[in-house]
């Protein structure tokens, strides 16, 4: 069979999937076949999305609740393993803003919460999947962290940090199981259109942003979602450890 991005009879978990980059991941996931548990705060904004996937012919499941809480992410996993199987594409979403602030004004609990949201909350929730794929002999995971995590930006040093860490912990995961059949990829992320940047950022200033991009625009979470679709693809079947800048070319 020729290798292409159909994820048909492939069994995610996308977490952060109330942010609009994560839906927009989980529609494009089901759209090519895969059936999708979609993870976030709000059970109703969950709800609506897993409708939209099955108005659109796809397979979705909501769960929401708290990816801090490790109970709660092992209840999921076995949750989906009862209804469909062992999760064999995870894509972790969920996090925190970086809104910028000084180091020597950051509040010693805001670090601690920026670290627990945007990066123990990942190792967590890989932590629930590994034993589900280390069983099938095969998983696909991908991080999402940010160019902030590359090199010093505006955003705040805790979620530099985080980010930073994510991208470690991507890499390290790639080396140890690689053997298991088990690949692990990083997308790094500038800045992206969402809805919460939109209520945030003046139109004018989202302008004059996109006039610094090379490539002439801001980020859309498609652009994410397609970096995405290709790491947990077969597309991707010979990649691991690596971490992919979507950022129109502003990490030149």
């Amino acid at each position: 069979m020729p290798v292409n991005d159909s994820l048909a009879g492939h069994i995610a978990l996308v977490t952060g999937a109330t942010g609009s980059i994560g839906a927009e991941v989980a529609r494009t996931f089901a759209a090519r076949g895969a059936r999708v548990a979609v993870h976030g705060r709000s059970q109703r904004t969950l709800d609506e999305l897993t409708e939209q996937i099955r108005h659109a012919g796809g397979t979705g499941t909501a769960y929401a609740g708290d990816v801090r809480d490790e109970e709660h992410l092992g209840t999921v996993v076995a949750d989906v393993a009862k209804k469909w199987g062992p999760i064999g594409i995870l894509v972790t979403l969920a996090g925190g803003d970086g809104a910028p602030e000084p180091t020597a004004s950051l509040d010693p609990g805001r670090w601690r919460d920026v670290i627990e949201i945007d990066l123990t909350s990942v190792f967590l929730t890989v932590h629930a999947v590994l034993p589900g794929m280390l069983e099938h002999g095969e998983g696909r995971i991908v991080t999402v962290a940010s160019t902030a995590g590359r090199r010093p930006s505006q955003a705040n040093a805790a979620y530099g940090a985080a980010k930073a860490g994510v991208i470690m912990l991507t890499e390290h995961i790639a080396k140890e199981y690689a053997s298991s059949g088990i690949r692990a990829n990083c997308v790094a992320p500038s800045i992206v259109e969402t809805a919460t940047l939109r209520t945030r950022v003046p139109a004018p200033q989202l302008e004059a942003i996109a006039a610094h991009v090379p490539l002439g625009r801001i980020g859309r979470p498609s652009d994410v979602a397609d970096a995405i679709v290709f790491f947990a693809s077969d597309r991707s079947s010979w990649v691991t450890g690596t971490v992919l800048d979507v950022t129109g070319g502003m990490s030149l």
